[in-house]
């Protein structure tokens, strides 16, 4: 009997001891901390559910980090029957946050646990004209990406819609795809790297490569080298990969000399550069003339904006890197290009399509008259001024009115009259093709020019006219004949032509959406939401780069007290530029509750309010 009791006794003697440990080793001793969700959108709200220690707390605190381990938020919480929530916004990097739990009294946090900040481009405003447009693009532009194993390597790229370089990457129509493909393509570097490879030990840049690695270039092409210029530019902004920007660098000063060096290109009277008469910026003479470039020379406004931007994109790489004194040198040979190519090309309404150098006779047809799609270019790459822009958008307007033709899209208007001549071609007759044929990208451009430059209501109008054109038609080819009609120039003709897509993409997100790079990776961004220029009560963007973390999410809501906005960005600053509605006055704007110096900008009639502001997080109020 003594010996069961001595048992019994010790057997309970080692449940006490194992029970003793096992409190501490419990979720009765740390708690419970969890997330409704495991992944968030930046803006989302996390809601966080506590459970409390055995000890039964009436209060707890959480802390809130970043990837970086950088707080963004501290909250206490009061627990009722020993549970408690707190709820607050994700924002700031992308990537794994922490949330930490500490109990009242304790000098190390309980628990810990972990969420994913992810972020993917888009609109969301319930308007089926703006919300749509970027997964129609994203899904449509995706049959025409191709990646190839090329003799040299990997090359990674989206096709022209109509080449007959069916199985080829011509430059121009992937880099101008840029602004649609840099939001979901993650291989953003491997094509640049195989078209610099095979660089002319003259600076000269290929056309295009082919899939087995051979290469080729248009004679009178003048543009190919800002081409690659911008492509390297816009590619480096969505990576932010500065080593690969370094070894890039001197290949496109090779290429800038040559072009402004080769007697073919380069204009020494007017220290501009010179092309072959063509159709604006396409790759034939206007009559058939086959000298390669050599001579038959005039000044296209269209060569003029993108070697301009080219200049300026130069001045913006170097200055991110470092090397102030290459960046003062090419925002000098920036500003000296421009004054030089506006002074010759402007004529008081609209740049002209180009001025020749070589006498060239177009009868009794004045080619002055003619508004060339080059214009939209040289509004959205900085070449005109803000009268000059608006005037532009306006002639474009006007035109459409007195043509009646279905969008304001041409290629020319008017294109050369077929009595000259010049084709017998009938895609190249007047009103096809580059002859005053309708172009998706001329349309994107011209939409983008009118949002930024006190058009805001005008560039709305072209949006929606080009959503309700893809519902109709299923796509955007390369180009329509006036009255809407596809025109087919090859038998490789397809409706995702990139180079007119992503104009559009550009238009919505940049110029509705108001997100702009001042750059790489939205370091710093512009933030000019053009939302008032709509009935529209509230609106979620998001703008980001697939090949990197760079990304700026916001909400903007418009209240009969003013404008609202919360955001979340991936950088450091960020310019706020809010159009605000017709007639409005600003009574107060204040950021995260508190009062902030502001400035108004005008834009023609529309004005907007300017704000400075951190670029990872904030809620900024203009009470109107």
């Amino acid at each position: 009997m003594r010996l069961i009791i001595l048992c019994f006794l010790a057997a309970v003697g080692f449940a006490s001891a194992q029970n003793a440990p096992r409190a501490t080793i419990s979720a009765g001793h740390y708690g419970t901390l969890t997330t409704d969700h495991p992944v968030y959108r930046p803006l989302d709200k996390v809601t966080v559910n506590i459970g409390g220690r055995a000890a039964k707390d009436t209060t707890a605190k959480i802390r809130v980090a970043d990837p970086n381990q950088k707080t963004y938020f501290e909250g206490d919480l009061r627990l009722n029957n020993n549970q408690g929530s707190i709820t607050f916004p994700a924002t700031g990097a992308l990537g794994v946050h922490y949330i930490y739990l500490w109990w009242p009294g304790e000098k190390k946090y309980s628990r810990y646990v972990n969420f994913r900040l992810d972020a993917e481009t888009g609109i969301e405003s319930g308007d089926r004209d703006f919300d749509r447009i970027f997964p129609f693009t994203r899904d449509a532009m995706q049959l025409g990406r191709r990646d190839y194993q090329t003799p040299r390597g990997r090359f990674v790229g989206y096709i022209s819609a109509d080449t007959n370089h069916f199985d080829g990457i011509w430059l121009r129509d992937w880099i101008y795809s840029l602004p649609g493909y840099r939001h979901w393509e993650r291989e953003m570097l491997c094509g640049l790297d195989r078209f610099l490879e095979v660089q002319g030990a003259n600076g000269m840049v290929p056309d295009g490569i082919e899939r087995n690695g051979k290469t080729w270039r248009v004679g009178l092409e003048s543009d190919v080298e800002y081409i690659m210029t911008l492509g390297v530019w816009r590619s480096w902004q969505a990576t932010g990969d500065d080593a690969w920007l370094k070894k890039a660098l001197p290949k496109l000063e090779q290429a800038l000399a040559y072009i402004q060096s080769d007697p073919k290109h380069w204009d020494p009277a007017s220290k501009l550069i010179k092309r072959q008469h063509s159709c604006d910026t396409w790759d034939y003479d206007i009559d058939g003339a086959t000298d390669q470039g050599a001579g038959r020379h005039v000044l296209a406004t269209c060569d003029q904006s993108g070697y301009y931007q080219a200049f300026d994109a130069m001045s913006q790489m170097y200055k991110s890197l470092g090397d102030q004194a290459a960046a003062e040198k090419w925002a000098k040979e920036a500003a000296g290009y421009r004054e030089r190519a506006v002074k010759i090309l402007w004529d008081g309404t609209k740049f002209q399509h180009h001025v020749h150098i070589d006498k060239i006779s177009h009868g009794d047809f004045d080619e002055t008259k003619q508004l060339a799609m080059g214009n939209t270019w040289a509004v959205t790459r900085g070449m005109s001024d803000r009268a000059q822009a608006m005037s532009v958008v306006d002639e474009y307007r006007r035109r459409q009115k007195e043509t009646g033709d279905a969008y304001p899209w041409w290629s020319l208007q008017p294109g050369y009259p077929d009595r000259l001549g010049y084709w017998k071609d009938a895609f190249r007759l007047q009103g096809g093709y580059a002859n005053g044929g309708l172009m998706p990208w001329v349309g994107g451009e011209l939409a983008r020019a009118a949002l930024q430059n006190g058009r805001e209501e005008y560039g709305v109008e072209l949006i929606r006219q080009y959503a309700d054109h893809l519902r109709r038609t299923g796509g955007a080819q390369v180009w329509y004949f006036p009255d809407g009609t596809p025109g087919f120039r090859t038998t490789n003709e397809v409706n995702y032509a990139g180079w007119g897509m992503a104009q559009w993409v550009e238009a919505l997100l940049e110029g509705l959406g108001g997100v702009k790079d001042l750059s790489a990776v939205l370091r710093q961004a512009e933030i000019s939401p053009r939302w008032a220029a709509t009935p529209l009560r509230q609106a979620r963007v998001t703008y980001r780069y697939a090949a990197s973390d760079g990304y700026f999410s916001y909400e903007w809501r418009r209240t009969a007290q003013g404008i609202e906005m919360d955001y979340s960005g991936a950088g450091e600053k960020a310019t706020m530029r809010i159009l605000l509605p017709p007639g409005a006055t600003v009574r107060a704007v204040t950021l995260d509750g508190k009062t902030v110096p502001h400035v108004m900008d005008a834009a023609g009639p529309s004005r907007y309010v300017v704000v400075e502001a951190p670029g990872a997080r904030g809620r900024l109020v203009v009470s109107l």
